[in-house]
């Protein structure tokens, strides 16, 4: 047998064995079951790959389980600390690492924001180019070997001048956009400075960018460029009183990215705070997060749609428009764009800025961040791909294109039998996901992981009504959530249908997104307008969530348990105890109930004594 032909072979059989993998895991997540690789090793290597025949579909699973919801967890925050522990130590030193050389570029270390599994981000100030303060952003890889942030700075070439996507920050910019490409840029339209066909392919056919024109790399290659230690730049090289000289050589470096300083944090912070006080989302602001994060959907769906085609967006920063879907060219199931597939999208990788006269007038600007595992599915995209991006991203913001049980009936290439959901990536797989931020706004709660399909009746935005399978029925009927507008919620559950092409167009979206916005400022006659700024300012803006009314009977410790204390302010609710104190009190509550505690003699303050709380013990007096 020849060498290509053991080569086919070899491939052959590595893509059964992933195939076997996917197809366990799957059946695993979706029953709520652990997995590991190797504990399973035995078992999905003898699995059949792929099923006989066709996908049945969901109905047998419904007839097993009609109801079948899991347990909704409310929303809280994931880590005590700014990222996993397991990568804390790597997340360190890479940023000491960076920290050394941003040095030299005139940048002071803040803080340390967060970091995850692959990545680590710092805040950073410096002095701007016109002297203005200047504070960034700055990520880098934890491990070098292993590099993403080269991805994302190539998704951020492709997204610049999308308002509602994050935006990178060019250091140094060589130059600007002339006047007249300014005033092609404003407004809601998109920006077209070079006049070029609204219905030509963003980034394929032959019409190239500069940056561009002699290298025409995808995701897939520019993962197997070799990074090597960010100490590994050529520091000696810059002369450190050549501030401009070392912003440039940073901005051109792709193993780091300069991102915009977004104010109010994460969206999940909010939600969460929203959720422990109680008080859900209005309407008004429910529908101007839903714009927001679907104009940065847009954005992704139409990459270098929202800038001039005769400026480098590596050395010139772009202007933001917000973005429309007016004028382009619908995209269509595999189709030839080069359509951005996020694959993370959850409220911890949606930031939100600042407000403004305009269409943020009422909820402020929000933007979807972290674009480290965006991935593009035109025909060029193998099966390996496909498959490999089963598993791509949170398994809690999985979708129907990856998590259908219609992946185990197919053999290869799902682009090349035009599946009907799985690996059907689009534009549509970033507002299932998007949908179900706006499903955990609504619940307070997180979605259900595994999502559980039901059978949902909704109203189409075509005016039809329709019974699909769908994995939003929670929030539709439940009299929980009959204050939060009927419409919004019908939308979700359209966007978070199991088949894509049921679906609203984006045509559709951003109609009735228009018509529910508000965006020429609030009427102060209009009391929903007024609440809902008013929950803006509280939620956004940093106040103090309002306190609920203290009951006017408290109940004292375990130890003092029987006794009741009326009218106690704050500063006596305070019990500390000493070590030897609380082992006295254990062992007098396991005492024959006859023995009390006198309460006088039972509480310590923070320096160790103990003291006799003689006021307390007049109010027990009192109120026997």
């Amino acid at each position: 047998m020849d060498r290509k032909r053991t080569e086919e072979m070899s491939n052959l059989k590595g893509f059964r064995q992933l195939q076997q993998m996917r197809q366990d895991y799957f059946d695993h997540f979706r029953r709520g079951l652990s997995w590991n690789v190797d504990d399973r090793r035995d078992e999905w290597n003898r699995l059949k790959v792929p099923k006989p025949g066709k996908w049945p579909g969901y109905e047998a699973q419904l007839k097993k389980n009609p109801k079948g919801h899991n347990r909704i967890r409310k929303i809280s925050c994931v880590w005590a600390d700014a990222g996993p522990p397991s990568t804390k130590r790597a997340a360190m030193e890479a940023n000491d690492r960076l920290a050394v050389t941003m040095q030299v570029a005139q940048f002071k270390l803040v803080k340390v924001l967060g970091w995850g599994g692959l990545g680590v981000a710092s805040m950073y100030d410096a002095i701007g180019k016109n002297n203005e303060n200047l504070r960034v952003v700055c990520k880098i890889d934890i491990h070098p070997h292993y590099p993403c942030i080269p991805r994302e700075v190539k998704a951020h070439l492709m997204t610049a001048g999308a308002k509602h996507v994050m935006q990178q920050v060019i250091l140094q910019a060589e130059g600007g956009i002339s006047e007249s490409d300014l005033q092609k840029l404003g407004g809601r339209g998109r920006q077209t400075a070079a006049g070029v066909d609204l219905n030509a392919p963003t980034s394929l056919g032959s019409k190239k960018r500069k940056r561009d024109a002699a290298d025409d790399n995808d995701f897939e290659l520019v993962e197997e460029v070799p990074i090597g230690e960010f100490e590994e730049l050529d520091i000696n090289e810059i002369r450190h009183d050549m501030r401009a000289e070392a912003r440039k050589q940073l901005d051109a470096d792709q193993r780091v990215l300069f991102l915009q300083f977004m104010d109010r944090g994460r969206l999940d912070d909010h939600i969460c705070r929203a959720a422990e006080s109680k008080k859900p989302f209005p309407n008004l602001v429910l529908w101007q997060v839903f714009d927001c994060l679907f104009r940065g959907v847009i954005g992704m769906a139409y990459p270098e749609a929202f800038m001039p085609w005769d400026v480098d967006p590596s050395k010139v920063q772009i202007p933001e428009v917000t973005e429309t879907s007016r004028g382009l060219k619908p995209l269509e199931p595999y189709d030839d764009r080069d359509t951005l597939v996020h694959f993370d999208i959850d409220p911890l990788n949606i930031l939100v800025s600042n407000f403004d006269e305009n269409e943020h007038n009422l909820a402020p600007l929000i933007k979807i961040a972290d674009l480290g595992l965006v991935h593009t599915f035109n025909p060029d995209v193998d099966a390996w791909t496909y498959w490999n991006a089963r598993t791509r991203g949170k398994a809690s913001v999985y979708t129907p294109e990856q998590l259908t049980e219609e992946w185990d009936y197919l053999n290869g290439n799902p682009m090349t039998v035009k599946s009907e959901t799985a690996g059907n990536f689009n534009w549509w797989t970033n507002l299932y996901q998007i949908a179900i931020i706006m499903w955990q706004m609504v619940a307070l709660c997180h979605q259900e992981c595994p999502p559980v399909v039901e059978q949902v009746k909704i109203k189409m935005l075509d005016g039809t009504e329709a019974t699909e399978y769908g994995f939003g029925g929670f929030i539709l009927n439940n009299k929980k959530f009959k204050h939060i507008d009927r419409d919004l919620r019908e939308l979700i559950n359209q966007c978070m249908l199991h088949v894509p092409a049921k679906r609203p167009t984006m045509e559709q979206l951003e109609n009735i997104l228009e018509a529910k916005t508000k965006r020429q400022g609030v009427d102060a006659n209009n009391q929903e307008e007024v609440e809902a700024q008013d929950y803006c300012e509280w939620l956004f803006k940093g106040t103090l969530a309002p306190k609920p009314p203290q009951p006017r009977d408290y109940k004292l410790p375990e130890g003092l348990r029987g006794w009741a204390v009326r009218n106690v302010d704050e500063r006596q609710k305070v019990w500390l105890e000493t070590a030897e104190e609380a082992a006295k009190r254990r062992a007098l509550n396991r005492a024959a109930k006859t023995r009390r505690m006198n309460p006088g003699r039972v509480l310590a303050n923070k320096f160790g004594f103990v003291r006799e709380v003689r006021s307390i013990w007049g109010q027990f007096r009192t109120g026997l």
